[in-house]
């Protein structure tokens, strides 16, 4: 890792990464097992001497791999064919799916993560005897090993150094302009590739792309460090921008812990979510994390209740007594309107909303609502009654983002590679999906639900990819 930036620093590389995340700590190591000469910028300091914050905490100077917990082998591979999976996908991502890319990525994500923990020697937890569990020591692990590993191979990592604008000759990418806090330098490569991520700290693109219910949620879980700046590089030099308003938001309670849709995985399917107004607002039956965050950030105030009865609390008792600070996110009563006022809620509003619905309840299902509940419908007519309260939207951060190809090379508007130009992580419009309503309410399931997908599997399967493709453009044979 390099401290201060000269101007020898910039003579030609073959391959120059903007980005020291996961996806651009990748493409340095891939690059490098090529031949090719590797440099890596990134505008932050490095990750390392540092604690690791909540995952839930606001803001937070950590990049996205900082604040990772690194999925195992038990979370990535495969639950299925993948002609079943892309199929999934399809459904989950509202028909809106590049199954090209999708494609691509399913065919390596298993092979890639053993990559890292086999090959390159990740360090995981051990489960059951066998390296299943999250990386061992967390995002400050991921960030050290490949410091250390980039090391190893050649690749120079320059910190606190700021791209600025893309460098081309005629229409290929050939370098970088940055400033340090020596002064702007020009950086020339063969390739460039992109790890900057998204634009959840940008306000005037948020404003622009996702509007104000998102920009101005309450609590940022994702990096504001990502400025968007490899996006508006890109977008300069006429890249394809895809599904910008889609984003990836979780629930989280007052203690900016997991929230019920992590924390209480089954029984939140069985309860039901109330806004500030009595009112339900989604099909919490089928509902996942990202839909109950995107429609709570439409509420009034943007926060929630999920109430369910004792009922409902003994089928998932374990759950239930595992959730952490009970005493302090948990709301309980012997009767409706005691709860309604915990909850600041109106309580012949509560009591109607919750009144109507028991009457529908038949089979597991009630379906003869406004917003129906395709599953796991259970009345809520036992006492004691529970309610999770706050619960809040956080923004990690946007899922759209520039258009690739399987190459890893980004698209123009002609969907034409940009010679050159690269990107991997959550820069890449990744998430393949598309906003929809339900009941008027705007929400979003990402089609990565369907399983075998996330941030963390994307940056590592994107980010070899482009290391492999951007080392064979700058090495021609």
């Amino acid at each position: 890792m390099k401290n201060e930036l000269k101007v020898a620093d910039c003579e030609e590389q073959d391959v120059l990464i903007l980005g020291a995340g996961l996806a651009g700590l990748t493409a340095a190591v891939e690059a490098a097992a090529k031949g090719a000469r590797v440099t890596v910028l990134d505008k932050m300091e490095p990750m390392v001497g540092k604690k690791v914050n909540k995952l839930y905490a606001p803001g937070g100077a950590a990049n996205d791999t900082y604040r990772a917990g690194g999925g195992g082998l038990s979370r990535f591979s495969l639950e299925g064919p993948i002609d079943e999976l892309l199929e999934r996908h399809q459904a989950r991502g509202a028909g809106r799916v590049d199954t090209v890319l999708l494609r691509a990525y399913l065919e390596r994500v298993d092979k890639d993560c053993r990559w890292l923990r086999d090959d390159l020697k990740m360090p995981y937890h051990n489960k059951n005897g066998a390296h299943k569990g999250r990386v061992l020591g967390k995002g400050p692990a991921i960030c050290s090993f490949f410091y250390k590993l980039c090391a190893e191979r050649g690749v120079r990592i320059f910190f606190q150094t700021k791209a600025l604008k893309l460098l081309t000759e005629g229409t290929k990418v050939m370098g970088a302009r940055v400033r340090s806090k020596e002064g702007e330098f020009d950086f020339k490569a063969k390739t460039v590739v992109l790890a900057t991520g998204s634009f959840t700290g940008n306000q005037e693109m948020m404003l622009k792309y996702v509007g104000p219910d998102i920009t101005y949620l309450p609590l940022i879980t994702g990096s504001t460090y990502n400025t968007g700046d490899g996006l508006i590089m890109a977008a300069a030099l006429g890249a394809q921008l895809n599904n910008l308003t889609v984003c990836h938001i979780r629930t989280t309670d007052k203690l900016l812990g997991e929230g019920p849709s992590r924390g209480l995985l089954n029984l939140y399917h069985s309860g039901i979510y109330i806004n500030r107004n009595g009112q339900r607002f989604l099909d919490e039956g089928i509902s996942d994390s990202d839909t109950i965050g995107n429609a709570i950030a439409y509420q009034p105030d943007h926060e929630a209740a999920l109430i369910f009865d004792d009922k409902a609390r003994a089928l998932h008792r374990e759950e239930f007594e595992a959730y952490p600070h009970k005493d302090h996110v948990m709301q309980v009563a012997d009767s409706l309107a005691e709860l309604a006022v915990k909850i600041k809620v109106a309580p012949e509003d509560l009591i109607k909303t919750i009144t109507d619905f028991n009457r529908q309840v038949q089979d597991g299902q009630a379906l003869n609502l406004p917003i129906p509940k395709t599953a796991h419908a259970l009345t809520v007519d036992r006492a004691p009654y529970y309610a999770l309260y706050p619960v809040w939207p956080g923004l990690n951060h946007p899922l759209g983002g520039l258009k690739i190809n399987t190459k890893t090379q980004v698209l123009n508007l002609e969907n034409e590679p940009i010679p050159g130009l690269y990107a991997a992580g959550s820069i890449v419009n990744w998430a393949f999906g598309k906003p929809y309503e339900i009941a008027g309410v705007k929400t979003y399931k990402g089609s990565y639900h369907a399983g075998s997908s996330s941030g963390f599997g994307t940056a590592l399967v994107f980010g070899r990819l482009a290391g492999k493709y951007a080392a064979q453009e700058a090495l021609p044979i």
